[in-house]
Formats: structure tokens, sequence, C-alpha cells
């Protein structure tokens, strides 16, 4: 009987301790913003399913995921240059340039797909280094020269297009939006997931990344501990535009034309995706996974409001209003980080 009592209470000492193990492990979860923030997405969707069953349809469903794969490739890209201290306000109109420049190349050059292709992403790469450039050598805020970029770049697409769509473009190139693996993965989220994979990789686990967290941190304590922090933001900015030239190019390809309007108002799609997954908008402080879940809120918000018949109109005040959470929430974050 007494060997029996003794069991009966290591059984119930570990149960207890088990039980204090998971809740402290639940309350750690609990403390993480982009854990936090994976709970809403899963709220919205059992919300949205009520309402409308429609919304968790499987057609639904890809759309959705194509959707927020999209955002949040531009996001990651977006997402560099914020790590650094920096931002990358051209998105939008680089979005639009990788879409009208690939049209341009296989429609009105007759370049095959996949040379296009590679020439978008070439002159993605001049682009952020013409960024980086100017961020380094003379000092200029990444918010001015992507700024000036964000206009040049509106204009040059209006130049090649005469602003008329580019249209017919090849099936083998479409593929790229409107494909589907299984019948059931769209293509543009297999594109994320190497993506995001590849960046979380890159700043994670290897010496690069470190040094971008370490730049951002404090720009001038890693150059003095020998961290070639200019070629790090050149980097970061070369990211941050072939991200926007690689959604450029998939977008075209889901709407099977080249549009000189596309990608307006996405630079602030993507930094409030940043934003709200936890990156700083002082730098130093952010991941990829709460990129992609930051670009899931915003996916499925705004894929939810299509569903509600909601008017177009209230579309860009809602993620507006989002990004206002976002930014008082990082504030509030960096506050609490410095103990006031």
């Amino acid at each position: 009987m007494e060997k029996d009592a003794k069991v009966s209470n290591t059984e119930i000492i570990e149960s207890v301790q088990a039980t204090e193990t998971l809740s402290q492990s639940i309350r750690k979860s609990l403390s993480v913003p982009q854990f936090v923030l994976f709970l809403v997405v899963i709220l919205l969707l059992v919300i949205g399913g009520v309402i409308n069953p429609r919304f968790v349809s499987v057609d639904n469903m890809k759309i959705v995921t194509r959707d927020i794969a999209i955002l949040a490739i531009a996001a990651i890209g977006v997402g560099f240059p914020i790590l650094t201290g920096g931002i990358d306000l051209s998105v939008g109109s680089v979005v639009g340039l990788g879409g009208v420049m690939v049209a341009y190349f296989m429609m009105m050059l007759g370049l095959p797909v996949w040379l296009s292709i590679l020439l978008t992403l070439i002159f993605g790469i001049l682009i952020g280094s013409f960024h980086g450039l100017f961020v380094t050598k003379l000092k200029m805020h990444g918010f001015l020269i992507t700024l000036v970029t964000l206009g040049l770049a509106r204009g040059f697409i209006l130049v090649l297009t005469n602003a008329f769509p580019i249209t017919g473009l090849p099936r083998e190139f479409t593929t790229l939006g409107q494909g589907y693996i299984a019948d059931l993965i769209p293509v543009p989220l297999v594109i994320c997931v190497v993506i995001a994979v590849l960046a979380h990789y890159l700043l994670r686990f290897t010496y690069i990344g470190r040094q971008i967290y370490a730049t951002g941190s404090n720009l001038e304590a890693a150059r003095l501990s020998g961290v070639n922090v200019d070629a790090r933001i050149i980097l970061c900015y070369i990211v941050s535009v072939m991200c926007a030239a690689t959604v450029g190019m998939i977008q075209a390809a889901r709407l099977s034309i080249g549009h000189p309007a596309a990608g307006e108002g996405y630079e602030l799609l993507a930094i409030a995706a940043c934003i709200l997954g936890g990156v700083s908008l002082m730098g130093g402080e952010g991941g990829i996974f709460g990129i992609v879940v930051g670009a899931a809120l915003i996916g499925v918000v705004q894929n939810e409001m299509v569903m509600l018949n909601i008017n177009p109109y209230w579309h860009k005040i809602v993620i507006s209003l989002v990004l206002l959470v976002a930014i008082t929430l990082d504030y509030v974050r960096r506050r609490r980080s410095r103990g006031e």
C-alpha cells in the first residue's frame, strides 16, 4: 500500500510538472508577437468561414494563398533594407516596372521567356545597386532615393507602354501566375516558399545574415567590428528590388498582361506586412516567419472584405488602419525594450 501511495504521489508530481511546463510554453509562445499574429490569422479564417462558408472553400483558399504568397514575396524583399534601418518606398513602382519590362522583352523584342525573366532580374539588381550606392556612398537615407525611384519607375513604365497594357503573353510564362501543382498548390506559393526558405537561411544561419542584423542594430559598432556595412546595405536593397521585380512578373503572368498601373500602393502593403510581423522600423529586429504571417493577415483581411461585399473604397482605409496599429505596436515594443 505504501509503495502504491509513493507511485501515485510520483505520478501526481510528474503530472503537475508537465502541466506547469505546458503552461510556461504557452505563456512563452503568447509573448511572441508572431505567434499571436498567427492565432489572429486562424481566428479570422474561422470567423470568415462562419459568416460566409464560401470563404473557406477550396477554390477561394487557392486564391487567398496565391495572393498571400505574392504579397509575402514583396514583403520579404522590403524587409531586408528595413532590417538595416533603411526603407524602400519604390516597391510598388518596381512591381509595375517588372511586369511591364518582362512583357516588353517578350512581346516587343521577341525574346524567349527565360531570357526576358533573366534580363528583368538583372535590371532589378542594377536598380537595387543604385539605391545601395546612394545610401552608402552619399549617405542619403533610403527613404529619399527610393522615393525618387518611385517616380522614375512609373515614368519609365509610361515611356515603354504609352500608358497601354502589353497583351498576348505566352502560355509558358502565364503559368507562373496562373498555374497550379497537382491542381491544388498555386505556383506563386511554391516560389514564395523557396524565397522564404532561402531568405530565412541567409539571415539566421550565415555570417552575412548576422552582419545584416548587426548593421541594423548599431551601424557604427558593426563597422568598428570589421563588418563591411556598405556591402550588406547594398545587398539588402538589391534583394528588395529583385523581390519586387519578381512580384511584378508574377502579377503580369496572373493577369496575362503587362499593365502600366500594376503595383500601385504595393509598398504600403509590403511595409505593413513587415511591421505587423515584428520587423522594427529602427532595424536589427525581425524575421522571415513574422513577415509571412503579417502578409497572411493582410491577405486574409483583403479577401474577407471582398467576400463580404464591402465597398472597395474602404479597403485602403482598413489597410491604412492596420498599418497604424502595426506602427503603434512597433513603437510600444521599442519603448518596452528600452525600459521606458
